[in-house]
């Protein structure tokens, strides 16, 4: 044992003495270069001129219109023209829509109409109907109907194009009677004249004209089909909405 502690002795020994030598180089050289730092002369160095200015950009007017345009006196002056915008020219009016008196369903669907000045006839969708201004049957059903006029589309029920039934005319007020005179044949003539008055009242069974030869059937008119009078025909068709009366001339 004491010599195993001796050599580890030994052995530590010559470690400490190595590192030691170790610092000792270490540290010259350390001086050494800190002797060579210090003994090497300064170098100046060149100065670099500092980098050239942008140039000022040039005056451009249009920097200084809101300058030029402005007045210290009116705020609101400038040059600036007012120009006057003309409001669109009004649609024209729309016109009288057309009378509607049945359709068919059965295929392809028809309805049945009748323009202002014009005779009843069968249209489909796509179809123009009336005169001059013409409207384009956009679309219908059983309950309402879509037309086009000039980029302008109108919806209206079917119930409120149906033409309305003219009603009688009124009769024509009896003038006052004359004195009568004494004679017994006065109270027979009045009664003549009221009588003649009531069946004429009770004859008017013709009703406003549609056009084209038509007119409508008046309320209450109980006369059957292909009646005629006064040089008309009455007509009474069965259609999927009901009876549909008129009159027609005989041609």
């Amino acid at each position: 044992m004491n010599r195993r502690a001796a050599l580890l002795t030994l052995a530590l020994l010559a470690l400490a003495g190595w590192c030691a030598w170790r610092l000792r180089e270490r540290w010259r050289e350390e001086k050494a270069h800190e002797r060579a730092v210090l003994s090497r002369a300064a170098q100046r160095k060149k100065l670099l001129p500092p980098a050239p200015l942008d140039p000022p950009q040039p005056v451009v007017p249009a920097q200084y219109s809101e300058v030029a345009q402005r007045t210290l006196f009116s705020k609101d002056r400038n040059p600036t023209e007012i120009v006057e915008v003309k409001p669109p020219p009004p649609k024209p009016p729309l016109p009288p829509l057309p009378s509607y008196y049945g359709q068919v369903r059965l295929g392809e669907p028809v309805i049945f109409l009748s323009a202002a000045g014009e005779p009843q006839k069968t249209y489909r969708a796509g179809d123009k109907v009336g005169g001059k201004d013409k409207f384009v049957i956009v679309g219908f059903d059983e309950e309402k109907i879509t037309l086009s006029f000039n980029d302008e589309t109108v919806e209206k029920k079917l119930d409120d194009l149906r033409p309305k039934e003219a009603p009688a005319q009124a009769a024509a007020p009896r003038p006052a009677p004359a004195p009568q005179p004494a004679s017994s044949s006065a109270p027979l003539a009045s009664n003549s004249r009221s009588l003649d008055s009531a069946g004429e009242k009770k004859d008017e069974i013709i009703g406003a004209p549609y056009g084209g030869g038509f007119f409508a059937c008046v309320a209450g008119d109980n006369s059957p089909d292909g009646t005629i009078k006064d040089g008309k025909r009455k007509v009474i068709s069965h259609t999927l909405f009901g009876q549909n009366c008129h009159w027609e001339t005989i041609r």
